[in-house]
């Protein structure tokens, strides 16, 4: 890798990224409009930053000018958004990607890796998920779906475009990535907050719902394995954990880290909600030799301090 372009790379997983790469001496060009991550993500980090609208061509086009490798985060996500703003997570992802993957045809990219998710898989029929399990839209009338169908489509457009223009293509679908700076939107950011503001300590469904979270450093790890292995050209490969917990047990954990006695309400679930995520890592482990390191208990505690430092600095400014 030579010249590199993180688009999203003031936001969660694309800042982690950014720091790691400029760790490891790359030459590394940020391409963000700070519409959901910050600047503050990327303070003292040696990379160029460029202000830009991804849904702008002109924008992309002058942000791919001599890159070598492309790692497109750049995106609406949250499930909030998903229900509350359809038009924007499609317009954004769909409009964003196929800018991009124009752009690094055009530019002569030889590399682009694109952050997908495990909502591609909609409601999956198989556990643990392996990366040939179908894609789907379970209900095409539910807002919720627009987030998975952005990705489907988002895989589709750059597979394709890799294939005509020969860019090496890396697809990476995370699953419940989480860490400082996620933001607000997130299950467990929304936990901490109730906690630390000593709200209502709500929890959707009964909370027998479980997910893998994997912690943003083992994502990074493997979205880097990705983009440096050259038997991983034009794959697919789920990045996350398998260590499946129930997401009641997770509000039990923070609020054991925390010291509370909030007691968990329950309340109703939104529709289309999938019960169970649980990726097969057997591909990334064989292929990219990936192994998650860090635990759920280390993850969340180091979260929690984070987002109990920020709660604090924000409350003294």
């Amino acid at each position: 890798m030579d010249k590199i372009l993180v688009t999203g790379g003031s936001g969660f997983i694309g800042s982690f990224l950014t720091k790691e790469l400029v760790k490891r001496g790359k030459d590394v060009r940020v391409f963000d409009n700070y519409s959901r991550g910050t600047i503050n993500n990327l303070k003292n980090v040696n990379a160029e930053i460029v202000k830009g609208d991804i849904c702008n061509k002109k924008d992309v086009q002058k942000a791919t000018k001599d890159i070598d490798t492309i790692f497109h985060f750049a995106a609406i996500q949250g499930t909030q958004n998903f229900y509350k703003k359809p038009d924007q997570v499609l317009k954004i992802n769909l409009e964003g990607t196929l800018n991009i993957s124009e752009s690094a045809a055009s530019s002569g990219v030889n590399r682009l890796i694109f952050s997908s998710s495990s909502e591609a898989y909609g409601i999956p029929n198989s556990f643990p998920t392996h990366e040939n399990s179908p894609l789907m839209v379970p209900d095409i009338k539910n807002p919720r779906y627009s987030y998975g169908a952005s990705k489907i489509a988002g895989e589709s457009i750059c597979l394709n475009y890799g294939k005509i223009y020969g860019i090496k293509i890396g697809i990476v679908r995370y699953h419940n990535v989480y860490g400082p700076m996620m933001g607000y939107d997130h299950v467990i950011p929304q936990f901490i907050i109730r906690i630390l503001n000593n709200e209502k300590f709500t929890i959707q469904g009964d909370g027998s719902q479980t997910r893998c979270f994997c912690y943003v450093s083992d994502a990074v790890d493997g979205t880097l394995r990705t983009a440096t292995n050259q038997n991983a050209i034009g794959e697919i490969f789920n990045i996350g954990t398998q260590d499946e917990i129930k997401i009641i047990e997770v509000a039990k954990h923070l609020l054991q880290i925390s010291g509370s006695s909030q007691k968990i309400i329950a309340v109703g679930s939104p529709e289309g909600e999938t019960s169970r995520r649980v990726p097969d890592l057997s591909k990334a482990k064989k292929m990219l030799d990936y192994k998650p390191r860090i635990s759920l208990i280390n993850g969340l505690k180091t979260t929690f301090n984070w987002y109990k430092t920020d709660a604090i600095n924000k409350k003294n400014n």
